[in-house]
């Protein structure tokens, strides 16, 4: 997967970048609607999104090392946020708030930030349960999670 060209602030970037095949490939099974996480067999620790090393114990971590989760999880912590940037280096409310939430999914030991998306901001709470929901049309990209919901 690589990024062709990034508009920011204040400059342009354009560069190309491997992610990897560990990370390659949790992106491309978003079109199957499937989460993969990396499993280390030396400390048995879990870690999605899958990384190349173990956090826990830095043992090397591949493709074998793959294992699919149910993409059912749990809020740990969450924020909203209220304000973006306009392209011109200015914060601007937003016409609706997103909440972000650090999500840990059953069988993983790490978590996973994404969008909460149908709960009002009142209603979010920590140990709520959610689920993924995925783009209608799905290329193996991280576009296809839209977001997490209520469960």
């Amino acid at each position: 997967m690589s990024v062709d060209r990034y508009d920011g602030l204040p400059f342009i970037a354009r560069f190309r970048w491997y992610t990897g095949k560990i990370t390659e490939r949790f992106y491309r099974n978003f079109a199957e609607k499937k989460i993969l996480a990396a499993r280390c067999e030396k400390c048995g620790y879990t870690v999605v999104p899958p990384r190349a090393v173990c956090p826990k114990c830095s043992s090397r971590l591949s493709e074998e090392h793959l294992v699919e989760l149910n993409g059912k999880g749990v809020v740990l912590s969450y924020t909203v946020v209220r304000k973006k940037l306009d392209g011109k280096g200015n914060y601007v409310e937003m016409e609706k708030p997103v909440i972000i939430a650090a999500i840990k999914l059953d069988g993983a030991d790490s978590q996973i930030f994404s969008k909460l998306g149908e709960v009002w901001e009142k209603d979010v709470r920590i140990g709520l349960e959610v689920v993924p929901v995925w783009a209608e049309k799905r290329e193996g990209k991280p576009s296809d999670l839209l977001y997490f919901k209520p469960r």
